[in-house]
């Protein structure tokens, strides 16, 4: 026992039992999952906390690591393609998976664009159920989910496997799809963005310069017709046009290509009998002919206007693919995203070959 008192003994045991503390968190949390890179890298800054709702394990498999990653998956997907996958890794799942997992995927409001996948971990068996609008045919659903998951399941590495079928899913989304919503070219094109408005703001520069220009030669027009007819004819004007464009001065041929006979005033009206007294002439004074009556609106009224109406627009209706509208989502496990996702007919999706 006075092993105990020892002071480097203390030491030394405060420090084996930190190591310990630490390899047993490295156990239970584990290791980042790598992530996409290139054209296919996810957008690490977008919020992911609504998007964990999404995420249920009865296992406690999955570390608090791996469900933050899920979650940014889906923080990317949602802003491109308006589409999630939720995750539910079950201790057991009592009848078909299948219809578990459609039947789960309604009742948390899943969008006609989302798919969800659940994991049956006592018979080590996984199903991804699709939507109508969800981009993969129940033959590429079935194989991601046999190379990329079936693996990890049967040995029980649940996260690892979700991990990496998102992995591929991503990749598979980048590839068709480019960054969807946010490259309507389909293909991403780094740069290109910066180099596009560089060349508008050159061009709107090109078009502004040319309209002060434009108005500063209407003004400089003006004030030199003004002068003209003031000082026209005379030998040695007392001022000098000063214009705002030095190539508009006296002695360029501007200067001279204007420099015309104004024109003469307007003669004055004669004056005396039998001339045209005030109010006698023309006008729109009304008309004392044979033509009597006004502009009436009553009778047979004739005319034109906006005023029909108009059919078409933009109704509803969502076609194949990342179609989804807006994105408006819910709590998840706890609430709802969009309608859409329904249990009835038409239901497909796949899971490890057994279909």
């Amino acid at each position: 026992m006075k092993l105990f008192k020892k002071t480097w003994f203390a030491w030394l045991l405060t420090a084996v039992m930190i190591a310990a503390a630490v390899g047993i968190g490295q156990v239970k949390g584990g290791q980042p999952e790598p992530l996409p890179s290139g054209s296919a890298a996810l957008d690490e800054s977008l919020p992911v906390e609504g998007y964990t709702d999404y995420i249920l394990d009865e296992t406690g498999t999955l570390s608090s690591q791996q469900e933050r990653q899920l979650s940014l998956y889906n923080a990317n997907w949602a802003q491109r393609y308006d589409s999630i996958i939720a995750v539910a890794v079950k201790e057991s799942v009592s009848g078909s998976i299948d219809d578990y997992a459609y039947t789960l995927g309604a009742e948390i409001s899943l969008s006609g664009s989302d798919a969800i996948l659940v994991i049956d971990a006592s018979a080590k068996d996984a199903y991804l159920a699709a939507s109508p609008d969800y981009p993969l045919t129940d033959s590429q659903i079935s194989t991601y989910t046999n190379r990329a998951l079936k693996p990890y399941v049967e040995s029980g590495k649940y996260g690892e496997g979700v991990i990496n079928l998102f992995l591929e899913l991503n990749q598979f989304y980048v590839d068709n799809y480019g960054l969807g919503y946010l490259d309507n070219s389909g293909s991403y094109t780094p740069g290109y963005s910066s180099g596009g408005d560089t060349f508008i703001g050159v061009v709107m520069l090109v078009f502004i310069l040319i309209a002060i220009v434009l108005v500063i030669n209407a003004i400089d027009q003006s004030r030199y017709n003004v002068y003209r007819q003031r000082y026209y004819g005379v030998v040695n004007p007392p001022v000098m046009f000063r214009p705002i464009f030095f190539w508009h001065g006296p002695g360029t041929s501007w200067y001279r290509r204007h420099w015309r006979q104004p024109p003469p005033p307007p003669p004055r009206p004669p004056r005396g009998p039998g001339g045209p007294g005030p109010g006698n002439g023309g006008g729109f004074s009304g008309f004392n002919g044979p033509r009597g009556g006004g502009f009436s609106g009553s009778g047979s009224s004739r005319g034109g206007g906006f005023s029909g109406g108009r059919g078409g627009g933009f109704g509803s209706g969502r076609g194949g693919g990342f179609s989804g509208g807006g994105f408006s989502r819910g709590g998840g496990f706890s609430g709802g995203r969009g309608g859409g996702f329904s249990g009835g007919g038409g239901s497909r999706g796949g899971g490890f070959g057994r279909r």
